[in-house]
């Protein structure tokens, strides 16, 4: 266990800064260690190209199983070109049916193929 937690470690941490940033504009649900952990868990898969990495999970539902990115960080058009496609055929692969992207308004103009569905609206408690 601890040989693949130094090995997920070293896969993600050139992306440490890429992905902090990308928290502190998210919702506050996260910390990078957390994203270790659910990495290292199972919970979330990592995925990355040169300059940019995302990060998803497997939601499933009586009705529908979605991929849900929950972090995409770097080079949108990298993300775009190089990581969706093999997202998109791996979730495939799983049988998901969907694929959902939870992030700021220029991941709108930025992906082919998708559709503003939701808005997400926060109140602090």
């Amino acid at each position: 266990m601890m040989e693949q937690q130094q090995e997920i470690a070293e896969l993600v941490s050139p992306f440490r800064e890429l992905i902090e940033r990308a928290l502190k504009e998210n919702y506050g649900q996260l910390g990078y260690q957390d994203v270790l952990e659910g990495i290292e868990e199972g919970e979330y898969q990592f995925w990355s190209a040169a300059n940019s990495c995302v990060v998803t999970t497997i939601d499933v539902f009586p009705r529908m199983k979605q991929l849900t990115v929950i972090i995409g960080a770097g080079d949108l058009q990298e993300i775009d070109d190089v990581i969706r496609p093999i997202v998109e055929e791996w979730a495939r692969s799983i049988q998901c049916d969907a694929m959902i992207i939870m992030g700021r308004p220029g991941w709108q103009k930025a992906l082919e193929g998708y559709k503003r569905t939701a808005v997400v609206l926060e109140k602090r408690l």
